[in-house]
């Protein structure tokens, strides 16, 4: 009996040595497969604060601006939601730039237009859209891109679908 302790006591450095080698092996694979993801992250696509606003903010705020005129309050309150998605999108995807930090200035406004959907008040959601369509040009100019004038829409370019 002695024996056979004595015998697995001096086996047991060996197992332990084995074993970390195969934690040293499977640590390695482990970085290997972490290095492989961060690269397929970092060349993923992100796309541009420019793209966000052309395909996400600048068609849904025409939309919401005729769907308050016609007191289709609930395709709003959809509307809201979905410039309010783009406005959240050039924060998490642009956080190192101005543009992330400048964008903060729309959700008072953003704000005032949901309280005026929720109040189905017509005049007020009118006031409110005017404030924010400002508000966008007063962002653009802080970050130079004053050049880029939103304004109230006067045409319905989504003619095939109803408001």
């Amino acid at each position: 009996m002695k024996r056979l302790i004595f015998l697995l006591l001096l086996a047991l450095p060996f197992s332990i040595m084995v074993g970390c080698q195969q934690s040293g092996s499977e640590t390695a694979d482990l970085k290997a497969r972490i290095d492989s993801l961060q690269n397929r992250l970092n060349s993923s696509y992100t796309p541009g604060t420019g793209a966000l606003m052309n395909t996400i903010v600048q068609p849904h705020h025409i939309k919401l601006w005729f769907a308050g005129q016609n007191k289709n309050w609930a395709l709003a309150e959809y509307e809201r939601q979905e410039v309010m998605g783009g406005f959240e999108k050039v924060q998490k995807y642009h956080k190192n730039k101005p543009e992330a930090t400048a964008v903060a200035m729309i959700f008072p406004a953003m704000d005032a237009i949901e309280k005026s959907i929720q109040a189905k008040d017509e005049k007020a959601f009118k006031n409110n859209f005017v404030l924010l369509t400002n508000t966008c040009n007063t962002c653009h100019q802080a970050l130079k891109f004053g050049f880029n004038v939103i304004k109230v829409p006067t045409k319905n370019s989504f003619d095939d679908q109803s408001f």
